[in-house]
């Protein structure tokens, strides 16, 4: 059953947290909210959860609307940063709990809580108190919890970010699988792009209370649509580039070549790794002659800063994978771009 919202807007005070929003959740997909602080990524999930209550629009599940109902009315799982188990109850009682509120009897609700602690790989943990648990068991308790009632929505409110970063690697595959294996349909917010590109089927970037561009991992990454988009999901390269006679492209003071004429100044983002450094210039593609402003050693690759001769204003960074060492601070190269890759930006 696919999650239709449509022009949802929602206002605290007078800050619109949430502007006409309109988007599709598709059945058994993984869906991330992705965005900067306040940018209203939690704020829509608890809207859809019904935490929260819009000023306007609607949410609809297949045909049954649920913009009016009350949180338990949706029959949606939910898991919070703070992993909210009872402090009191051993990890298999905290998994029952929601079970046996919906009325299942005792015997089966143990059942189907065992069952969903071997999934999350706890089984063995089943009679220990929160407090005798790491974080990551914890989290793994509530997202057990959340998916033993076989809701139709399983929503996810930063359920890593508590986490050291080792646990979190490990736990995001986890969860990557548990989705994969139940068919949830699963949302879940956060502000962590790796984690985004890595799990999620589909992207929902958001600025400001819009969307500002969804799509798959591959197509947010290798096509984004704004300038915004472009620097917030990985590191680009924004390259302002002015409109030459007959429409040929022109950064700073050099046309480049490769790219195709263009009806006006415009912006084009490129990737770091789209860009290769070399001691003299490329006859096949755009090459800047440009000297080397910095470099960051980061172990299997480097970072290069260099600043093209072109445009002495503008900043061009490179990635460089492998073992081939990189150039010294100061040094004079040519900065070669690959068209393939030069994507139009908008503001």
């Amino acid at each position: 059953m696919a999650l239709e919202i449509r022009n949802l807007s929602k206002f605290y005070g007078k800050i619109r947290a949430l502007d006409d929003l309109t988007l599709t959740i598709p059945n058994g997909s993984f869906t991330c909210f992705l965005g900067p602080s306040g940018c209203g990524k939690t704020t829509l999930l608890r809207t859809i959860a019904g935490l929260e209550t819009a000023d306007s629009g609607t949410i609809h599940l297949d045909a049954n609307d649920l913009s009016h109902r009350h949180p338990s009315e949706r029959n949606f799982g939910v898991v919070f940063q703070s992993y909210s188990l009872f402090p009191n109850l051993t990890a298999l009682k905290n998994v029952t709990y929601g079970l046996e509120c919906r009325g299942w009897d005792q015997k089966r609700a143990k059942a189907r809580a065992m069952e969903m602690l071997d999934m999350v790989h706890l089984a063995d943990q089943f009679d220990k108190l929160p407090a005798q648990m790491s974080g990551g068991q914890q989290q793994r308790v509530a997202i057990a919890r959340a998916i033993a009632t076989e809701p139709s929505v399983l929503l996810l409110d930063e359920p890593l970010s508590a986490l050291d970063a080792k646990v979190r690697t490990d736990l995001r595959q986890e969860v990557s699988k548990i989705q994969k294996d139940t068919g949830i349909t699963t949302i879940m917010v956060t502000h962590d792009q790796a984690e985004a590109l890595e799990m999620a089927d589909q992207i929902v970037v958001l600025r400001n209370g819009t969307i500002e561009q969804t799509g798959s991992a591959h197509e947010l990454y290798n096509s984004p649509k704004t300038e915004f988009v472009a620097n917030f999901i990985g590191n680009s390269n924004t390259l302002h580039v002015t409109r030459g006679q007959g429409g040929v492209p022109v950064f700073g003071t050099q046309a480049l070549t490769g790219l195709g004429p263009i009806e006006r100044d415009t912006m084009f983002g490129l990737r770091p790794e789209m860009i290769a450094l070399s001691a003299g210039p490329s006859m096949a593609a755009p090459s800047l002659a440009s000297t080397v402003k910095a470099v960051r050693y980061l172990g299997n690759f480097n970072i290069v800063e260099v600043t093209p001769e072109c445009a002495p204003d503008q900043t061009i960074t490179v990635e460089l994978h492998g073992p081939a060492a990189a150039p010294n601070v100061g040094v004079r190269v040519f900065a070669t771009l690959n068209p393939d890759y030069m994507r139009e930006l908008q503001q």
